[in-house]
């Protein structure tokens, strides 16, 4: 009987491999190292239109340990701060690995120049994801719960001006390695991001505590845009982004 009860509550910590978080499938369609966008200066929109017409774009990834990103078009050369990028529903967002922050590209004819997503935009982009801003740490840790018997996906939002060159999460292998601000869990613990492990003056660690609750006191809580729990009732009733036009998927390389 021990053993059953055992396996029971492995089986309910482990098992499957299905995220507890869903992502509009236009932000995991990255725009890839040597593919081609458009961008149309009449209707301010990015495509993927092969470069049949207005000014063509093409991707570069920057050759270093930084993996930065480079677009061109024609004889500009436009070097950017982000490490991901992907079209949003005629729009170019972007992700920095080293800043932990998202961007809307803007091309105004001669600079691509940045915007920072609030965390409200980003919550949009992440509707089951508990967002942490960095500014929220004291000390650099911050406490969060965890229901027992329940998976919960949490991203480190960075709204400072301190830099993350090269952070990860200590003793973590997650599925999706898109973002690394993101971590998932299915147990308590102690999650560190940390450069290489170092913890000092110039390379800090963040600490995410996170204790076991028996009643989820969040999900309880009148959502504001903030953080919506993966619920089917909370699915059902959670606002889509609304299309502009063709999200610009497409799976093919050229």
């Amino acid at each position: 009987m021990k053993k059953f009860l055992f396996a029971a509550l492995l089986l309910a910590l482990t098992g499957g491999s299905v995220y507890a978080y869903e992502v509009d499938q236009a932000v995991l369609n990255t725009v890839k190292n040597l593919q081609i966008i458009d961008y149309n200066p009449a209707t301010k929109i990015w495509s993927r239109n092969l470069g049949l017409g207005h000014e063509v774009f093409k991707k570069h990834i920057s050759i270093g340990s930084g993996s930065y990103t480079e677009f061109t078009c024609g004889d500009k050369t436009f070097e950017l701060n982000s490490t991901y990028e992907f079209l949003y529903y005629g729009r170019l967002y972007s992700y920095s690995a080293h800043l932990l922050k998202f961007f809307e590209l803007l091309y105004d004819g001669e600079t691509i120049n940045t915007r920072e997503l609030s965390k409200e935009e980003v919550q949009q982009l992440f509707p089951d994801v508990k967002i942490l801003l960095v500014s929220e740490f004291k000390d650099n840790e911050i406490e969060v719960t965890l229901p027992i018997f329940r998976r919960r996906a949490f991203m480190i939002l960075n709204d400072t001006d301190r830099d993350f060159y090269k952070y990860q999460f200590e003793f973590y292998n997650p599925e999706n390695k898109l973002f690394n601000n993101i971590f998932e869990l299915r147990m308590p613990r102690i999650m560190v991001l940390s450069h290489f492990r170092s913890n000092n003056e110039l390379f800090p660690k963040l600490r995410v505590i996170v204790k076991p609750v028996i009643k989820d006191l969040e999900a309880e809580k009148e959502i504001h845009g903030n953080y919506l729990e993966t619920t089917p009732e909370v699915q059902e009733n959670t606002p889509k982004a609304l299309p502009m036009d063709d999200p610009g998927i497409d799976d093919n390389d050229f």
